[in-house]
């Protein structure tokens, strides 16, 4: 079956601008509706990876550019050998689409540059890296270039939007040599998460983890797959879960609440039912007047079941939630006291 792969949301690109793309591109899945996964050296994956935004100093010669309107401030050079559109502005981004072009048969992108490709939550002094990690499966391709980072990596590969770029799980296992522990909990959390149109499960980290066997980095993967969990919708939430688990039992994630009419009246991001107690994330959407006003009934109709809600913003985790962990403490010892009671 053969979908466009700007159908599919995990498969959107986390690089700010690249929403105006000028071709769609095509993406294989098997009948389970998961996109195909081949090792790199599978020729049913190898496809000349290039960029709608430049091309390579041959290939522009081919097409009838002068060596002059080469050199012209149209077009950046940032890689030898390369030449990219003026009108991509970013560096970093530039640097990605030269790359592209430059890159061989058997080259594709790893690590934190395949996490943004993939779409996942990275903190931000990964959000807008210079660097690009690119990975072949001999040494003996391995590029060689300012701002590139070259890997030998013998991943499952998978193509997105035109660029192959080493699988979800196997994108797991790598970040473990670059994230935190909480940091890799919140990427898991992201895989596996039913917001996802075709998420991966535990299995899923947990067999890629057994293929890179004695790897490095694979103690705090293995540390970090303990605890990932489907019900934690952003990176914010899986911090708060974390804070929450150090210091009281799991909470339910992503709990319904109805009323006794069975009315449909909140999905909580973190709650004990037995005790109406629940952990509320508001992100930034939250400071809109309109959300504020739907947050302030959807409250009023939690507390008039007997529910104790506490809400939770960026602001209560600066400190690493220390004061917050205190003030949930409380509650839980406080609602167990009295359903005891």
């Amino acid at each position: 079956m053969l979908i466009p792969a700007s159908d599919l949301s995990f498969a959107r690109l986390n690089l700010r601008q690249l929403a105006e793309r000028h071709a769609v591109h095509r993406l294989v899945l098997h009948s389970s509706g998961r996109r195909r996964a081949s090792p790199c050296s599978d020729a049913s994956i190898i496809l000349r990876m290039q960029s709608s935004y430049g091309f390579t100093i041959r290939e522009g010669l081919d097409r009838g550019y002068t060596a002059a309107e080469l050199r012209s401030m149209a077009f950046s050079r940032p890689a030898r050998g390369a030449r990219i559109t003026a009108a991509v502005g970013d560096e970093a981004r530039a640097l990605l689409e030269a790359v592209r072009v430059l890159a061989q048969d058997d080259h594709f992108f790893s690590h934190t540059t395949a996490a943004r490709i993939h779409g996942m939550p990275l903190p931000l002094r990964y959000e807008k890296e210079a660097r690009v990690h690119l990975a072949s499966p001999t040494g003996g391709s391995r590029m060689r270039r300012p701002g590139v980072v070259g890997h030998r990596l013998k991943s499952e590969v998978e193509e997105v939007d035109g660029m192959r770029v080493e699988a979800r799980a196997d994108t797991f296992v790598h970040l473990s040599t670059m994230l935190s522990l909480e940091e890799l909990v919140a990427v898991g959390d992201w895989l596996v998460s039913t917001k996802r149109r075709a998420p991966l499960t535990v299995e899923d980290l947990r067999d890629a983890l057994r293929r890179y066997e004695g790897a490095r980095g694979l103690h705090l993967a293995r540390r970090a797959l303990a605890l990932v969990c489907v019900g934690s919708e952003s990176p914010r939430e899986t911090l708060l879960r974390l804070l929450i688990i150090g210091a009281l039992p799991e909470p339910m994630l992503q709990h319904e609440v109805f009323d006794a009419t069975g009315a449909f009246v909140a999905r909580l991001d973190v709650s004990w039912p037995r005790l109406k107690l629940g952990v509320e994330y508001d992100g930034e959407h939250h400071s809109d007047p309109a959300q504020q006003e739907r947050d302030r009934i959807r409250l009023e109709k939690l507390r008039a079941l007997g529910w104790h809600i506490i809400v939770v913003t960026k602001d209560d985790l600066v400190d690493g939630g220390k004061v917050l962990l205190r003030q949930i403490v409380a509650a839980y010892e406080r609602y167990s006291s009295w359903n005891a009671a």
